[in-house]
């Protein structure tokens, strides 16, 4: 079974490339609001819209009309990816308008109403800019064995200059030249791979991970050893550096060129806070699906969560991300994942008895279960709560007795093993 994957790679092109490409950005972005202009005049008229047949085929004539010579000085392949672009964020739309998942808001400040999920024209002030080239477009991957450059040829722009991290397992189908808001390029290939990779040999057979603000991630497994991975406060450890370029920018003229260069250089920063976000999801995900057969985790409502007071912390946690990533492994590498349900109480039962205590507030780290008198660590108690919820824990030791219970106590070692036990069924 083949699968798509993405291969990135830093571009760096000349400054003629680079005006080359802002005339390939802006004919993307006209051709991508053409298309939602056409789709909602012909909407309001008929009470229909056109295919992308239909716009593909008017575009073109619409290059050829008088005043529209700046169309014909770019590569045809963007634009009409741009359109396709459009035809599919329409049809997201309707997909989710029947669906029953969007709903009408109203602009307080002008008293406008909208719809959620409706496509949105594009500006050059947006601070992502893409063109997209397929295999029609006739680009060319040039590389030479044990260079550390390569370089990308494109149609009417020319032989860009890439950063080459590691060879690409296939010829591309199509490849993403974008420029992002801190004023770096970035090529991106999408590849077809095998579904046959390295998969790597799990140390363990299952694990339940809770995640907090406290700590990031609360791992237990089924040896009986456990983990936690703290918080790494990206946001914070920027933050003195993002109020000094706020405050500079807001004293500087808009327009000016010190006011574009401190842009730029608050760009940076918070590029820099985004790539070490990814980084460390990207890690952790590698580290989970790579050493356990299966993995549990519990459904989280981040958005919904991020409406409240401890909205910057959760979002700087990156928990969307990890999870999408682990997932994403898990399909990889043949793992299996597990979600329980979101109304779980996986912080209010006690994991030794099975006694129910109720809510408790988030500063309340150790509790003790009035039943059975067991200290118990609340994170590492939700993640026993959570691998026994997945039907991945233990279920009986050599007398009988329930040892999956016994991994959250907040007085043992880390490092700690059951010893006696035997698994009632396999996970593999």
């Amino acid at each position: 079974m083949s699968v798509y994957r993405r291969y990135n790679y830093r571009a760096y092109p000349t400054q003629g490339q680079r005006d080359a490409l802002s005339r390939l950005y802006g004919a993307c972005r006209y051709a991508y609001n053409w298309a939602l202009d056409q789709r909602e005049l012909m909407r309001r008229r008929h009470g229909r819209m056109q295919s992308y047949t239909q716009l593909s085929g008017m575009f073109t004539q619409w290059k050829n009309t008088p005043g529209m010579d700046w169309l014909l000085a770019v590569s045809s392949t963007p634009l009409q990816q741009s359109i396709r672009h459009a035809d599919v964020a329409y049809r997201n739309f309707f997909r989710l308008y029947k669906a029953g998942r969007t709903h009408i808001v109203i602009n307080h400040l002008t008293g406008k109403k909208r719809r959620t999920g409706l496509p949105r024209f594009k500006s050059r002030r947006d601070g992502e800019q893409s063109a997209e080239f397929t295999k029609s477009a006739r680009f060319k991957v040039g590389h030479a064995d044990g260079c550390k450059w390569g370089f990308l040829t494109l149609p009417k722009i020319g032989r860009v200059k890439l950063r080459w991290t590691r060879d690409l397992p296939s010829t591309p189908n199509t490849v993403n030249i974008m420029r992002h808001a801190d004023g770096s390029y970035e090529a991106s290939f999408t590849v077809q791979v095998d579904g046959e990779t390295d998969t790597p040999k799990p140390l363990h057979e299952a694990c339940g991970i809770d995640m907090g603000l406290d700590s990031l991630m609360s791992i237990v497994y089924t040896d009986g050893t456990r983990e936690k991975i703290p918080h790494p406060r990206t946001l914070k450890r920027h933050a003195r550096r993002l109020r000094k370029l706020d405050k500079q920018l807001a004293r500087e003229k808009k327009g000016s060129a010190n006011h574009a260069k401190t842009r730029i250089l608050r760009a940076k920063a918070y590029s820099r806070i985004q790539n070490q976000r990814k980084d460390m999801a990207y890690k952790l995900a590698s580290k989970v699906a790579g050493e356990n057969q299966a993995v549990a985790l519990e459904t989280l409502n981040v958005k919904g969560l991020a409406r409240t007071h401890m909205a910057k912390s959760l979002l700087d946690a990156n928990w969307t991300r990890i999870i999408d990533r682990i997932r994403q492994l898990g399909v990889q590498y043949g793992r299996t994942v597990k979600r329980i349900d979101r109304w779980y109480p996986s912080s209010q039962i006690c994991s030794i008895c099975g006694r129910r205590d109720g809510r408790k507030p988030l500063d309340v780290r150790v509790w003790k279960c009035p039943k059975c008198g067991a200290l118990l660590d609340r994170d590492w108690n939700a993640a026993v709560n959570i691998l026994n919820a997945a039907g991945l824990a233990e279920s009986l030791n050599a007398r009988g007795g329930d040892v999956r219970r016994g991994l959250a106590q907040a007085g043992r070692n880390a490092d700690a093993r059951e010893t006696g036990t035997r698994r009632t069924v396999s996970l593999h």
